[in-house]
């Protein structure tokens, strides 16, 4: 991951902002950062309700970030939560947002409303969201990141972040892509309407596409993983995050504006409800020109050898997989 020099961190007196600071405490950490801590004061509450409680938890938190050597400074707040994170992630500029989630479902999320995904839609900085049931780790390294590909210019920036990621010390990334419409198997009833030869090109040019995320000329220290899954986007990435051990997801989320909202209610909000590993939602950036439309070639790579694109076959547990592994 690039150098971090701030990171804002959302407490309060729950278990999911305790695990949130614990992430980001670890991570500022191993970067050197300065952590500020943003804490709300409902504004159906006065501000002087609980301002003992404010002070052990603040003392709490200072001991903790003390003994791990990190400038801190708490802050606090009256008003709505996920606009007071926002003001001061614009006046502080921070280089990733943490915030801990409940993974609310049903009613209980639609009367109380989910902080982490107000954040992540509105947020011009990645935020990095933690389930309430993990541990935190006591390093600020990520050794597998897996990556939500849906092979549009949403996904770029998760690319490129998770790039980043693994610049520092990662030993793999995994790409996902998610065919909604791709059966595991096609009835032999199909056969002759040529199902199954469609299928097949579909997922050669899913690969071909996953080939182009990742940018040739780009040196990486981690192993480059694919995969084309099937079935349902939401449910298959989230599964196969968990079931390849990774311990971190990273998602894009669309530009801010009515339909992009709409979009990232679809797969990146439905993420961050089910992702048992922390997810990093990353803003997309403005559409840039397409890449070129040739599968990109290792440095020093000849025309016709095994060696033309840096890729190659495997399969694992039934799911089409390639891997990249640097030279």
């Amino acid at each position: 991951m690039e150098r971090l020099s701030r990171i804002l961190v959302a407490v309060d007196f729950s278990s999911p902002a305790r695990r949130g600071f614990e992430y980001a405490l670890a991570l500022a950490k191993r970067h050197g950062a300065d952590l500020v801590a943003i804490q709300a004061v409902p504004p159906n509450q006065a501000f002087n309700w609980e301002g003992a409680e404010r002070q052990t938890l603040k003392a709490s938190l200072q001991q903790a970030a003390d003994e791990a050597a990190v400038g801190f400074d708490y802050r606090v707040q009256h008003g709505d939560a996920a606009e007071i994170i926002l003001l001061h992630a614009h006046a502080l500029r921070p280089d990733v947002i943490v915030v801990g989630t409940h993974q609310r479902r049903g009613l209980e999320r639609w009367r109380l409303g989910s902080v982490s995904e107000r954040v992540v839609t509105k947020a011009s900085v990645p935020v990095l969201v933690v389930p309430a049931s993990l541990r935190a780790q006591g390093t600020g390294t990520f050794r597998h990141v897996a990556v939500a590909v849906d092979l549009t210019a949403v996904s770029e920036a998760a690319v490129e972040r998770a790039l980043d990621v693994a610049s520092d010390g990662t030993h793999r990334v995994t790409l996902l892509h998610a065919m909604p419409g791709l059966s595991s198997r096609v009835p032999p009833s199909l056969y002759s309407y040529g199902m199954a030869q469609q299928q097949s090109q579909d997922v050669r040019e899913a690969r071909r596409e996953l080939q182009l995320a990742v940018p040739a000329e780009r040196p990486i220290r981690a192993a480059i993983h694919t995969r084309i899954l099937r079935g349902d986007t939401t449910t298959q990435i989230s599964r196969a995050a968990g079931t390849i051990g990774a311990d971190l997801l990273v998602v894009g989320v669309p530009r801010r504006g009515v339909v992009a909202n709409a979009l990232f209610g679809t797969t990146a909000s439905r993420l961050l409800k089910v992702s048992r590993v922390p997810v990093l939602a990353v803003p997309a950036a403005r559409q840039r020109s397409r890449r070129k439309e040739s599968v990109p070639q290792p440095r020093g790579a000849e025309r016709g050898s095994d060696r033309a694109t840096p890729f190659r076959d495997m399969a694992d547990a039934g799911l089409l997989s390639r891997r990249w592994s640097p030279r």
